[in-house]
């Protein structure tokens, strides 16, 4: 008996996010290198084979997780303040094992760059050069504008606090251990504050 092509999709979207959500915490753990097909297999509780249906490589996994970045973005830019909003973005990014939860798919791809010497096409990056000066840029002017922030250039504001990230994600180490905490990230924001 033939299932239908609604109840098919539905399957297939379920199990696609059954794999992604295996890989990101495998990723995140162990490593992209070091995370094998099999690994994620056994952790999504399906079979190898059946991943392949899905993904071709391991490398169609980890781009596979780049819809979650914009996700996580929209929702870090939405919070009620601008400084509230690069908060979030920045726990996310920076507290291991996680802040509320949340795997943040930028540390991985990082980490897979970063740690275990993954190239990927600068067209391929989820998040271009200008990153910096563009999303956090906004954050900064808008901060400005509610009165948080200090006058200056918040395109350069923007670059700067980015590559403080960026900085920090190149230092943490596969075990975490010293994952920045949220005082040290508020303690840098008191920089750019009136």
């Amino acid at each position: 008996m033939a299932i239908s092509k609604e109840k098919q999709k539905k399957i297939q979207t379920e199990r696609t996010k059954q794999i992604l959500h295996a890989a990101i915490r495998l990723f995140d753990i162990n490593g992209y290198e070091k995370t094998k097909i099999e690994d994620i297999a056994n952790a999504a509780n399906i079979s190898k084979g059946l991943i392949y249906r899905y993904f071709p490589s391991k490398e169609d996994i980890l781009f596979a997780l780049t819809h979650n970045i914009d996700d996580c973005l929209q929702e870090c830019q939405s919070q009620p303040t601008a400084k509230e909003s690069i908060l979030l973005f920045s726990l996310r990014l920076l507290s291991y094992p996680y802040y509320q939860d949340y795997i943040p798919p930028l540390r991985i791809f990082f980490s897979a760059i970063i740690q275990d010497h993954l190239e990927i096409e600068p067209d391929k990056f989820p998040v271009q050069r200008n990153f910096g000066r563009e999303y956090f840029g906004r954050l900064f002017k808008r901060g400005q504008e509610e009165g948080t922030f200090r006058e200056g250039n918040p395109a350069a504001m923007g670059d700067l606090y980015w590559k403080y990230l960026v900085g920090n994600l190149a230092v943490m180490r596969p075990d975490k251990k010293n994952a920045t905490t949220k005082q040290e990230i508020e303690d840098v924001l008191a920089f750019f504050e009136k």
